[in-house]
């Protein structure tokens, strides 16, 4: 009987818990002393693993940081999960963005280091870059989409180039949040989002057409 199918499958999954356990020791790492002291015998040791089966699945520290953003990206995935009623609701946003600020200046200083890094070709960090903005572009483009039909958002407006517009937001007000520890991303974020979508016009026209205001 041959049996190389499932020692082939049973390769495969033990690779792929290998890697799970490896990025999640990267985060822990990153965590304890931010991503300029994680090395890959750190990694090693926290794992129980060789140094040699460390870069084998992760071939430098760059790949093994960006294997960590991805692991933090799974944490901070509830705007995902958020259904179509809950993504008209501005302060269900806020909820999602508020954790994401306290999850520590270790974790934004990675994001902020990789996403400069990401700009040079060929870097690892590229195409995790591409990836997550076109994800968060596309999430957006659903908020303001659903937000136009509901009449809380100008009917004008592209959903996806105002979606831009939001990740840009979110991510400059992260490396505002670096140097003002009193900063609230939550709350500016969505004041922004009200902003670029026109909803204060949006209400006020909705206040005109309505005729128990008496105007």
């Amino acid at each position: 009987m041959n049996t190389a199918p499932s020692r082939k499958r049973g390769s495969y999954q033990r690779g792929r818990e290998r890697r799970e356990q490896i990025a999640l020791a990267v985060v822990d790492l990153v965590d304890e002393v931010g991503h300029d002291g994680v090395t890959t015998a750190q990694v090693a040791a926290r794992c129980g693993f060789a140094e040699t089966s460390v870069l084998y699945h992760y071939p430098t520290k760059d790949h093994l940081l960006v294997a960590a953003l991805e692991r933090i990206d799974d944490f901070e995935a509830e705007l995902v999960r958020l259904d179509e009623q809950q993504m008209l609701d501005l302060d269900a946003l806020r909820a999602v963005a508020d954790p994401i600020q306290s999850s520590g200046d270790h974790r934004l200083r990675l994001f902020v280091m990789l996403k400069g890094q990401a700009a040079t070709p060929g870097h690892p960090a590229a195409e995790y870059f591409a990836q997550r903005t076109e994800r968060q572009v596309t999430i957006f483009g659903r908020l303001i989409a659903g937000r136009q039909q509901a009449g809380l958002a100008h009917p004008g407006l592209d959903p996806r180039a105002t979606a831009r517009q939001v990740v840009a937001l979110w991510e400059g007000l992260t490396f505002m949040r670096l140097v003002d520890s009193d900063f609230d991303i939550g709350r500016a974020l969505i004041d922004g989002v009200r902003r670029l979508t026109g909803e204060n016009w949006m209400r006020a026209l909705a206040a005109l057409n309505d005729p128990t205001t008496g105007i």
